[in-house]
């Protein structure tokens, strides 16, 4: 009897030492995987710096302002049955406009009290709301309007994203039972779904929010 509760719980201690690598090898990927993205990230913005895209559509404004198309123009090549059907759109895309400002309002308090309260380093918005379209030589002034909407949208969920991100980071870094499509900037850091040791172990850790900018 004795032979035998030793034979299980040699079995119950490979099991967990197999489980226990599992989850590291899971997380040495996961964090291998976000040092290679932050390299890319990183090469890509060097070479954005490089090429200097604004400096070229300065020397090209005169050839970037010939292709530029009235709204009748562009209405009249679309036509009618497009114009129609954005037209019928419109009221509903334009509607989100009041919403996301009273959104942005709210997550900012947020932001600002509960982060600093909590020490998690505030999420600069300036690496996230980029507004460089409007001075496009191609672009009518209708199609200006709806860049700004596009980006500032666009750019409010990706803050919105990394501000939710560090807050998971805080409250509740356990990775989900299944792998998500997207996740946030945070994610690759937390805790393996099954691994309730190293969520007690590493939470004080994760808190201090060590590299985050």
């Amino acid at each position: 009897m004795d032979s035998f509760k030793k034979v299980k719980d040699d079995l119950k201690a490979v099991v967990d030492r197999l489980n226990s690598q599992k989850n590291n090898s899971i997380r040495s990927i996961d964090l291998f995987k976000r040092s290679v993205l932050s390299r890319f990230d990183g090469i890509i913005a060097r070479t954005y710096k490089r090429k200097n895209l604004k400096k070229v559509v300065l020397e090209n404004k005169i050839v970037l302002k010939k292709q530029r198309l009235s709204v009748w123009t562009k209405m009249r090549r679309a036509g009618f049955k497009k114009c129609f059907k954005n037209l019928l759109s419109a009221p509903f895309i334009y509607m989100m406009i009041a919403p996301s400002l009273v959104l942005h309002l709210f997550l900012e308090i947020y932001h600002q009290i509960c982060f600093r309260l909590y020490g998690i380093p505030l999420v600069n918005p300036r690496h996230y709301f980029v507004f460089d379209r409007k001075g496009l030589p191609y672009l009518n002034l209708f199609e200006r309007f709806n860049c700004f909407y596009c980006s500032y949208f666009n750019c409010l969920v990706a803050y919105l994203s990394e501000i939710a991100g560090r807050t998971e980071r805080y409250w509740c870094p356990i990775k989900h039972a299944r792998k998500l499509d997207g996740v946030h900037s945070q994610y690759d850091v937390f805790v393996d779904y099954d691994d309730g040791e190293s969520l007690r172990e590493e939470w004080d850790d994760l808190r201090k929010f060590e590299g985050v900018v």
